[in-house]
């Protein structure tokens, strides 16, 4: 541990704001997450998780229109977006605070806000730390990054458990709001070292370039992929929600969420040390958890409630599926191969656009029918929905590697 973080000592100033700002907009995850699934459940009718659905899919809906509406503010003023984002944070936590929370309005007003904000966060942050953090220290940048955010999240779902249980939900937010507002200073403090403001293309353009390159389509697909089986996807709620009815407060959904975080540290570890030394053992690291993708839904359906057994569907799916494997490896594939294979800033933020709306789509396409299945009354079959996802999460995993290792065989 104290050999990895001296390395990440010699980080530039701008990669450790970037990082820092990662970390509190991290930060808030839980309360936007498990927290404010288990407050719309409990302002819903029959306490019923539709609310908490509907804003998930208002939320990616949102994210794939505001995708084509920003695009340009997003090429033209990637900083800029990238500091109002923690503005419309802000925004986000004062509509949870004031507005009235029924589940009707509440679900899509907090989807749309969340959307923006989304928009405005990722695609700049991404941009940024392509032109920031050069290819050599981006292995190193992002497992720190990512421990530091997980590190974040064992602390603060736990203090914002304790704040809810015995405040509610408003103080909760209060806590959120000064996050936020920290969050926009520290990013007042980036000062490039790179052109940020880039010309602009149409999307029509971009998409023909695209398709013209087969590792260009690659991605795109495997975003879909990612996005129906991976991240933001049905597979998580489902796990979520198992977990919700398995505890019995909010203390503990947010010490679940804290020895999530936990775990995803020390995989994250057992990743670096073992691709440091020999790059097969972090193929077998990453290879030898997948079969587990299939066996955790399967055994939640034969033992639905069981307590021991929605822990551990929860922590898997965030701990190696979230965390190990989508933000840690699959973001290295995917930032390494938009700056190798588009040297053009302007192509290269559109085909970002692109993969947010091929991401989107496949969110969209997971919680479609989660979301029918709680209308009609057939949340029985939840579960076994998660176990097709299930099967998606390993050809995503090979279609990566085969892209990673074609790459490499290239080079020589």
């Amino acid at each position: 541990m104290r050999k990895l973080f001296h390395k990440f000592r010699k980080l530039r100033t701008n990669e450790n704001i970037l990082i820092a700002v990662d970390v509190l907009y991290n930060s808030k995850s839980s309360f936007m997450g498990i927290f404010l699934m288990s407050f719309m459940i409990m302002i819903s009718l029959k306490n019923s998780p539709i609310s908490f659905l509907t804003y998930q899919l208002s939320h990616y809906a949102f994210n794939g229109i505001l995708c084509v509406i920003l695009a340009d503010i997003l090429r033209s003023y990637p900083l800029n977006a990238w500091r109002a984002s923690m503005f419309f944070s802000i925004t986000q936590i004062l509509a949870v605070i004031f507005i009235p929370a029924n589940y009707v309005f509440f679900p899509l007003i907090i989807g749309f806000l969340s959307a923006l904000e989304a928009q405005l966060y990722w695609r700049p942050k991404d941009f940024l730390e392509i032109k920031e953090v050069s290819n050599t220290k981006r292995d190193k940048f992002n497992t720190l990054r990512q421990i530091l955010v997980e590190a974040v999240k064992i602390a603060m779902p736990i203090i914002l458990g304790i704040v809810i249980s015995d405040a509610g939900y408003e103080r909760a937010a209060i806590i959120i709001l000064i996050i936020s507002t920290v969050q926009l200073l520290l990013s007042i403090l980036l000062r490039p070292t790179h052109q940020t403001r880039i010309k602009t293309r149409s999307l029509r353009e971009s998409l023909n370039f695209a398709v013209s390159r087969k590792s260009i389509r690659r991605t795109l697909w495997l975003q879909t992929l990612r996005g129906f089986a991976m991240t933001g996807c049905a597979y998580g709620i489902v796990a979520q929600l198992n977990l919700y009815n398995s505890t019995s407060s909010d203390m503990e959904l947010g010490g679940m969420q804290a020895a999530t975080s936990a775990v995803t540290i020390i995989l994250l570890l057992l990743y670096r040390q073992f691709k440091s030394k020999q790059s097969a053992m972090s193929d077998v690291l990453v290879y030898g958890l997948m079969p587990a993708t299939i066996l955790l839904p399967l055994s939640a359906i034969l033992f639905p409630g069981n307590f021991i057994i929605a822990v551990v569907l929860f922590i898997y799916t965030n701990a190696v599926i979230v965390s190990l494997y989508s933000s840690a490896i699959f973001s290295v594939y995917h930032q390494d191969e938009l700056k190798k294979s588009i040297h053009d800033d302007a192509y290269r933020m559109e085909i970002e656009i692109l993969g947010e709306l091929w991401l989107t789509l496949g969110r969209v396409l997971s919680i479609i029918p989660l979301l029918l299945f709680f209308y009609l009354g057939h949340d029985d079959w939840s579960l076994p929905l998660i176990v097709a996802h299930a099967i998606v999460i390993p050809i995503v995993v090979m279609l990566t590697y085969r892209s990673v290792i074609s790459r490499a065989s290239n080079k020589r």
